[in-house]
């Protein structure tokens, strides 16, 4: 009998709860291969989970979870893999690994350790101790890099899918570790691991996601031309190596990506039509751990052949050769749901809820199931599994708190607090008049926040009555987004106001002050096929029309012109976080130019800001 998803949830919850003791939370309920053990990914996964639900019952015993394994770090700071304690309650064994130490190990247990001091704030002990060891699995991460260039170059089976082919610079391991410096960057406020959570997040989008120029890459030169036409929807980078690529689909790498949200908005695209193409060709039974199958004379199956531990597991198909894994999936359907994929999360969580369901009463939280048939294998009641069910129930559910709880999006909801009532400073030196209709133009420097200014302008004054429309430079760009950066490229006279159909500006901004018409035709660039198309706006009873971008203040229709006084070094880290664009050498050199241009335009502005909205 298939259980509903409620049943199925408690299911899970059981299994954490049966699973956490005196020594922390073990890998699973069962004894077999070492999994009664506490083991620093299995912990942190589960802890993930744990803090999602607010399953506060379970706190204490995660808490034990990083005492244990932080007391049997090495002296270069290195988490192990996973310890085994005895009956007083001390660590008598302990692991960093089988053939190859765990890189990932240091990185889970730092989230969850980040996590749970977000959770509990005041357990100035364990802040204190994760701190120290922060410090030290950063610098250890960064002897990894072996060339100072913020990505980490790691050996096979240096991660959770220990028995498969990944090694060199592997996107899992890359993620886990922006992860880490991004939480623990925010809470302890240290300005130089959000730096390098940006330098990371860069590097990572070059490489795997090729958001930039290849010129800017460390592939070797006969790379850079096999990558040249490189396309997400076709192909993937897990890893790779100056001799190698392991393109294969990496679907927790993919989840991990959509959480963190690094991909811009076409390569999101790209990888959720991907990931919608896979689990067709799955039969819908689910999304495998890495896609295609490394199948019997396919050059990559004898590497997987002599890659095992206690017996092998990687049939075509199964473990992490095609097997689709509840966890896995379980981050993937959360990642989906926040950048926006609904129904494909959807889909994929029915396939999820129905195997486990289905092999409940004979194998309760499988492992994983084969990609062929959707029979469970591997250990069963596995703390990973019911970790990842809880995942994508809650994300499914409870997709703002579950955002908040997990990736500290309750920072964003402060900030937005803040730039409200700076906003309605704002609004009062502006002296608008709801008999006569006004255009404000908001300018300055890539990155320094017009978006935000303009959203958080509008909102505010339709509180107060005020309707009002934004209109956006970039769309009034002469060549959509991709197409008139490779004109930058090749000629570098192509960047400045003459991009921009200020005049073509001028003209909508007339037309709306004069509401004579109820509709006007705008162009809108589609960033993700890079094109421009056009949209029709309903105009008659707009108040305030609010234009942003760069080169605004040079309009001559507006009334008000709102200038943000920062510059292209101070807003980088604003840049990394929108995803627009990948930051490389090329795009800081485009945004010296034009700051040369924009920072004459302050002397135009009726209003000027500092970085942080205040008025100068």
């Amino acid at each position: 009998m298939t259980l509903n998803t409620h049943n199925l949830y408690q299911e899970a919850h059981q299994i954490l709860f049966k699973a956490a003791n005196n020594i922390g939370i073990k890998a699973s309920l069962g004894q077999s291969d070492n999994y009664n053990r506490v083991w620093a990914r299995d912990s942190a996964v589960s802890a993930v989970a744990i803090f999602a639900n607010q399953l506060t019952d379970l706190y204490p015993a995660v808490r034990l979870s990083i005492l244990n394994l932080q007391l049997a770090a090495s002296s270069l700071g290195q988490i192990p893999s996973n310890v085994a304690i005895d009956e007083n309650q001390k660590v008598n064994s302990v692991s960093f690994g089988g053939p190859a130490g765990r890189t990932d190990a240091s990185f889970w247990w730092l989230i969850m350790a980040i996590q749970y001091l977000h959770q509990n704030p005041n357990d100035r002990e364990l802040k204190e101790i994760c701190y120290k060891q922060a410090s030290s699995i950063f610098k250890l991460a960064e002897a990894w890099e072996f060339n100072g260039k913020h990505l980490m170059y790691v050996p096979m089976s240096s991660n959770w899918a220990d028995e498969y082919v990944t090694h060199g610079y592997v996107l899992y391991d890359q993620l886990l570790r922006f992860w880490a410096l991004e939480l623990a960057g925010y809470f302890y406020k240290e300005e130089e691991w959000m730096q390098k959570a940006a330098n990371v997040k860069t590097a990572i989008k070059i490489h795997y996601l090729l958001e930039g120029e290849l010129s800017d890459s460390f592939f070797t030169e006969a790379q850079k031309k096999d990558l040249k036409d490189f396309d997400l929807t076709q192909r993937f980078i897990a890893s790779f190596s100056p001799g190698d690529r392991i393109e294969k689909y990496d679907a927790w790498s993919i989840a991990l990506l959509f959480l963190l949200k690094i991909p811009s908005a076409a390569s999101a695209h790209k990888l959720e039509k991907a990931i919608s193409n896979i689990f067709n060709e799955s039969s819908k039974n689910g999304i495998p751990a890495f896609y295609p199958i490394i199948n019997e004379g396919d050059l990559l199956y004898q590497d997987i052949l002599l890659n095992h531990h206690y017996r092998f597991k990687n049939y075509p198909g199964h473990f992490h050769n095609g097997g689709i894994w509840p966890v896995v999936n379980g981050f993937l359907i959360a990642g989906l749901k926040q950048a926006g994929f609904k129904q494909t999360a959807e889909q994929i969580m029915d396939a999820l809820t129905n195997n486990l369901s289905l092999a409940q009463r004979d194998h309760p939280f499988a492992e994983y199931f084969d990609f062929y048939h959707a029979s469970p294998g591997g250990v069963d009641q596995l703390c990973y599994s019911a970790s990842g069910y809880l995942l994508a129930f809650e994300s499914l559910n409870k997709p703002e708190e579950f955002t908040a709880r997990i990736f500290f999006q309750q920072q964003q909801n402060e900030l937005f607090k803040e730039i409200e009532n700076k906003t309605l400073i704002i609004i009062k030196k502006l002296n608008l008049n709801k008999n006569e209709k006004m255009a404000i133009a908001i300018s300055g420097e890539s990155g320094c926040g017009k978006t935000t200014l303009s959203l958080s302008l509008k909102k505010e004054l339709e509180k107060v009555g005020f309707k009002a429309l934004i209109l956006h430079q970039d769309d009034y760009f002469k060549l959509p987004p991709k197409k008139n950066h490779q004109a930058r490229v090749n000629n570098f006279d192509h960047i400045g106001i003459h991009e921009v159909r200020l005049d073509l500006l001028d003209i909508h901004i007339e037309i709306i002050k004069k509401g004579d018409t109820a509709y006007l035709e705008i162009p809108q660039m589609d960033w993700i096929v890079d094109e421009e198309k056009s949209i029709s706006l309903m105009i008659n009873d707009i108040d305030v029309v609010i234009i942003e971008g760069t080169y605004t203040a040079l309009l001559n229709k507006v009334d008000k012109r709102i200038f943000i006084d920062t510059n292209y070094r101070l807003t980088k880290k604003n840049r990394v976080s929108r995803n627009r664009e990948t930051v490389t050498d090329f795009i800081e050199m485009v945004l010296a130019k034009e700051s040369d241009i924009i920072s004459q335009h302050q002397k135009l502005a009726n209003i000027v800001l500092n970085q942080q909205f205040d008025i100068n």
